[in-house]
């Protein structure tokens, strides 16, 4: 009679908070997506309902959203190819020495070596793992972190090098030196952490004796699960893109930036030149870059000024784009609180890290 008058209160106050959680979190899952359309299409009536029409929706919304499924869909594929063909383990030993540094595990070691190339593959195997239970959710996010680091530095560095360099010569040499000095700060600097933050035993994974399967098993049982996790990220990420479509087109976005712009240039460069670049780095990069050019070559702005200039422009404009582009993405692959709590700590150290390393540079100029 006693052991079961204490057993019976001791498994309902267990089971029942978790169940109703769950239960709760279900329910969230299902009325989000709703929700977030609904309010994207509560600003655009209000606004402009012809940005609804197809002639302005197909380029700037419906057409934009598909590449991005295409994308995170090739990489939600990649991710769970490379774990079940086995692939893990051999990515994860290139760099298994750095991340024993961090205390890190092999999953989190397979995904930093597949951020160089894809930084979505990264997520997505990052996801999996804390989904199957092989990381905490801790070493989920600070492995994210690390990612951010170096690896995305170095993924579009071909790309940013060949358009800044030839327009500003020196000064986009010092600019891309900054980036990548703070991006490798980042990355120190976060497995650091990580090796206070997690035990040394979380280095050691234990494998689990498995059967050996067919080539066709194993594909069947990636695609099954690519098929069942696809499904859960559009309904995520096509929402919240919409709503990002809705806030871009009402002129959220512009107003922020501009309003950051005009608090970034007073009293740190003269307005008339630097004010040029900042805005142009903001609404887009290229033009930016070439609008650096031109002061530069016209003798309005010396080196370390556009240098600075493009600084601020980055600092300006990276969050917002953030928010715009990968936001959508990471609330499909993530959840969407985790995905814009990891966006915005990612953006903190980047900005923290950016300026630390210019004003060390400006110390030593």
């Amino acid at each position: 009679m006693t052991d079961t008058a204490q057993s019976f209160p001791k498994e309902s106050t267990t089971s029942r908070p978790a169940g109703m959680r769950r239960k709760r979190s279900g329910i969230v899952a299902r009325i989000l997506p709703f929700a977030l359309c609904a309010g994207a299409l509560v600003l655009i009536i209000r606004h402009d309902p012809a940005l609804l029409a197809w002639a302005k929706a197909w380029p700037k919304l419906i057409h934009p959203l598909l590449r991005m499924l295409l994308y995170l869909g090739v990489g939600l594929l990649v991710g769970l190819a490379v774990e079940g063909m086995g692939w893990a383990p051999m990515l994860a030993r290139v760099v298994r020495p750095l991340m024993r540094f961090g205390n890190l595990r092999d999953e989190s070691g397979a995904a930093f070596t597949a951020a160089f190339f894809s930084g979505t593959t990264a997520n997505t195997m990052l996801m999996n793992y804390w989904q199957d239970g092989r990381i905490t959710q801790q070493e989920m996010r600070l492995s994210y972190l690390v990612n951010t680091g170096l690896p995305v530095f170095l993924l579009h560095l071909p790309t940013t090098f060949f358009i800044v360099v030839p327009m500003t010569r020196t000064a986009g040499i010092i600019y891309l030196s900054i980036n990548a000095l703070a991006a490798l700060l980042r990355t120190i600097a976060v497995l650091a952490w990580s090796r206070i933050q997690l035990s040394t035993s979380a280095t050691a994974t234990p494998q689990a004796e498995t059967m050996p399967q067919s080539r066709k098993t194993t594909m069947q049982k990636v695609l099954d699960a690519f098929g069942k996790r696809f499904r859960r990220i559009i309904t995520i990420t096509a929402p919240v893109y919409f709503l990002m479509y809705a806030l871009n087109q009402t002129g959220a976005f512009d107003y922020l930036r501009d309003a950051f712009s005009h608090w970034a240039v007073t009293g740190l460069l003269p307005v008339e030149a630097a004010g040029v670049v900042v805005f142009s780095v903001a609404a887009e990069f290229t033009s930016g870059i070439a609008a650096a050019g031109a002061l530069l070559d016209a003798g309005t702005l010396t080196t370390q000024q556009i240098v600075l200039a493009l600084i601020l422009g980055t600092i300006v404009a990276t969050p917002i784009r953030a928010l715009r582009h990968q936001l959508p993405s990471h609330a499909g692959v993530f959840t969407p609180k985790l995905g814009l709590v990891m966006l915005l700590q990612s953006q903190f150290l980047r900005i923290t890290s950016l300026l630390a390393v210019t004003w060390a540079y400006l110390a030593l100029a």
